[in-house]
């Protein structure tokens, strides 16, 4: 196959689709001006002697004449603003404004923070009219708020571990952040930071996320269901928006806690622009400790940079760059490994990426939008261990995305794109071949022991060559329609995909929102399943079918309901093949499986003073590895997971809040047996586990309350703060795996974290 000749020619294909799809419609566009996705404007009011938030003030958006009045903590927000600058003026009793021209610029998509400092003065205060709006939701899309989120309790003010309060969203322990969304395994959500991507989450698994969340604007999760916008290989979407630095003057925040420190340092590029540079280190590995078994003490650290430019009203510029890196080692004694002293040495592990991406956003006329982006990341993971065990990916992926918005009217939107990405997959291994999920010797010795090794070098290139073409439109007053369709080609496979996709939704009388949306998504298969010499070079996508329904209704003003049910259907999912003597075609597109549930979410808030979350979700996901065999629960299987949070301001400088989390205990293959055999290389005997049915036993229940307090103070311009949390208050014994003796004859409890104190300080200018 000439992977060249064919990716020249998908790409011509899809570039064509999407500039007939343009000049098609155009011809019969009307002449409404273009429509802009909305931005939004929060900020906080002080008094300037004092440093103290002021309540009650009235601020004014002189161009719409909205007018707010702050909360308690001197906190204002107007929401659903289109781009563009907007001056405030603000009048409280005793205070006059320090500047008479405060302008705050506003962009699509982002959230703009400002702070007002007002001089006393002796002034009267008039009766003022206070006015809010929202916008409307999206199908399968929970957008969250990061000053929200990084309240709630648990999480140390981290907003992507605070995810797991959301519905629909579960994790395996407290040790892992890793997220098990409707169903689905890790593996199957992609995350994405300012369009670019976003290769691991949280450093070593869960420990904290590897983006600061003091620069993030918001964090929008398609749990499924998605548009078109969203490509291959995803179930499930975590889109991360960073802000904007500030453009008022140079401040920062800098954060100490008993595991790590991180700063933020951000100010303006003349009056057109902003940066800011985040980062954080881990320091346990400087403290003077010595463990004889540890040769590298955990240590990780991150950085997040961006910069941004406005050209012009018409076009904003961003380049940034982020970056990860998480180191570990230790050995392991003849002691500790005498059942096989293969395994006894050194154990090292790394794992870090580094991004670099820019993009431009551009209104090219008062209808055509377009937002280009390019990007290159590298990603390394290796580790290695016992005699000669190692394995070592190291991707480099370069990536171009272009999407164009075409507003025909103002009921009628296209909108088109097209990416086009190529990954050099080069690594090394002298390994056994992956289990596959569920195949219970994968946490046991026996599995690197009596497993064959395979040595091997990869060094393959993956293309991909994406477009879609979708069509938002409200059809009637009380319908909303959305279609559109994907094309995804990959080279290996050397298939082209069509991924159909759409979404309706009702306003209902009484003010409910009834939607309905189904979806077709791809997963190529990973590198291991296709690398000649390691996998099966022919094996393909295997596919899933989405189907959702969601109702969602306003009780109250300030509480709001919404109900979710939803089904996926997996079809050619990839496991191993265990006939004898096929080992060339080791993995096959063989299995089938689903996922099924209904979700249940209730959201409080008055002002910014209280706000509570409610969630329940019920699931089941079970999967066919083989035809012929009997149907099992899926590893990530999670059927009960409820989560009640509740944060409440006290004064407007003390905080406190709760988060209790229950879910089912994961399930796990019981042993029902051992039987006696000889090391191939050592010939020392050891008892290996014969198990029972797969995943037919569950880990009791896990249920967790987290505590938090917090206090402010505010000098000048300088905000301290001060944080305590408790994790696990009462003490639960969570148990997160089951361990055997040396002879499978009794079982005894893994637990998870104890009751756990934990704490930091932060200061901001």
């Amino acid at each position: 196959m000439n992977s060249w000749y064919d990716i020249k020619r998908v790409s011509w294909y899809l570039s064509f689709i999407l500039l007939v799809a343009l000049f098609v419609y155009s011809p019969i566009a009307y002449s409404e001006q273009f429509i802009a996705k909305n931005g939004e404007i929060r900020g906080t009011v002080y008094g300037h002697e004092t440093g103290d938030p002021l309540a009650n003030a009235t601020v004014r958006l002189v161009e719409t004449e909205r007018r707010i009045l702050t909360d308690e903590n001197g906190e204002f927000r107007f929401e659903n603003l289109s781009p563009g600058d907007y001056t405030l003026t603000v009048i409280a009793v005793g205070y006059r404004l320090l500047e008479e021209d405060n302008v705050a610029m506003v962009k699509a998509d982002e959230i703009t923070e400002v702070k007002i400092y007002l001089a006393p003065v002796s002034v009267t205060l008039e009766g003022v009219e206070v006015k809010s709006s929202s916008i409307p939701a999206t199908v399968g899309r929970q957008t969250v708020g990061v000053l929200e989120i990084r309240r709630i309790p648990g999480s140390a003010g981290d907003a992507l571990r605070a995810l797991q309060a959301l519905p629909g969203i579960g994790a395996a322990s407290d040790f892992d952040g890793q997220l098990y969304i409707r169903g689905g395994a890790p593996e199957d959500n992609r995350f994405y930071l300012d369009r670019a991507p976003l290769f691991y989450p949280y450093h070593f698994g869960g420990l904290v996320s590897t983006v600061n969340s003091e620069i993030l604007n918001r964090i929008d999760v398609y749990a499924g269901g998605f548009g078109a916008e969203f490509g291959a290989d995803a179930q499930a979407v975590i889109d991360i928006y960073s802000r904007r630095g500030r453009e008022d003057r140079i401040g920062g925040k800098f954060n100490i806690n008993f595991i790590y420190s991180e700063g933020l340092l951000e100010g303006p590029i003349g009056s057109r622009g902003s940066w800011y540079l985040a980062g954080r280190r881990s320091y346990i590995d400087l403290l003077p400790i010595e463990v004889t078994r540890i040769t590298a003490f955990p240590r990780f650290w991150d950085y997040q940079a961006k910069v941004s430019y406005d050209f012009s009203e018409n076009h904003q510029f961003n380049v940034k760059a982020f970056a990860a890196d998480d180191v570990m080692g230790f050995k392991l004694g003849l002691a500790d490994v005498e059942y096989d002293p293969t395994l006894a040495g050194r154990f090292d592990f790394e794992s870090r990426f580094n991004v670099q991406a820019a993009d431009l956003r551009s209104t090219l006329t008062d209808r055509l939008t377009s937002h280009l982006s390019i990007s290159r990341a590298s990603y390394l993971q290796a580790f290695s261990f016992g005699r000669g065990l190692f394995l070592e990916l190291e991707p480099v992926q370069y990536e171009l995305r272009e999407d164009i918005v075409y507003h025909l009217n103002p009921t009628d939107q296209l909108e088109s794109g097209l990416l086009v990405s190529t990954t050099q997959w080069n690594g090394s291994a002298n390994f056994p071949r992956l289990p596959d999920e569920g195949d219970p010797t994968a946490s046991e010795s026996q599995y690197f022991t009596f497993e064959e090794k395979i040595t091997v070098d990869f060094d393959q290139r993956f293309n991909f060559i994406e477009g879609y073409v979708q069509n938002r439109y409200d059809l009637l007053p009380i319908l909303s329609v959305t279609v559109g369709f994907r094309l995804d080609y990959f080279n290996l496979t050397d298939l082209l995909s069509v991924g159909p996709r759409g979404s309706l939704e009702f306003n209902m009388p009484g003010g409910s929102e009834l939607r309905f949306a189904y979806g077709r998504y791809e997963i190529s298969p990973y590198p291991w399943q296709i690398a000649q010499g390691f996998g099966n070079p022919d094996i393909k996508e295997n596919t899933a079918d989405h189907y959702i329904v969601e109702l969602e209704r306003e009780i109250s003003p300030q509480t709001r309901l919404k109900v979710a049910g939803y089904q996926k259907d997996f079809r050619d999912l990839i496991t191993r093949d265990q006939r004898e003597g096929n080992l060339d075609r080791v993995y096959l597109n063989q299995g089938q499986g689903y996922a099924r549930g209904i979700e249940l979410s209730v959201k409080h808030r008055a002002g910014d003073r209280f706000f509570s979350w409610a969630n329940y979700t019920y699931s089941v996901s079970k999967r066919e590895d083989r035809p012929g065999e009997m149907e099992r629960l899926y590893s990530f299987d999670q059927p009960h997971v409820a989560t009640v949070t509740a944060s409440y301001m006290l004064t407007p400088t003390w905080e406190i809040g709760a988060k209790w989390q229950y879910r089912t205990g994961n399930p796990y293959t019981p042993v029902i047996d051992a039987e006696i055999v000889r090391h191939p290389d050592t010939g020392r005997p050891r008892y290996n586990p014969i198990y029972g049915e797969t995943n037919s036993v569950r880990v009791p229940p896990f249920h967790r309350l987290d505590l938090r307090i917090s206090k402010s103070f505010i000098y000048q311009r300088w905000r301290w703060g001060i944080f305590v949390e408790l994790l696990n208050a009462y003490n639960r014994k969570n148990v997160l795996d089951v361990d055997y003796n040396r002879s499978y004859t009794k079982e005894r409890n893994v637990h998870q974290l104890p009751l756990l104190p934990y704490g930091g300080v932060t200061v901001e200018f």
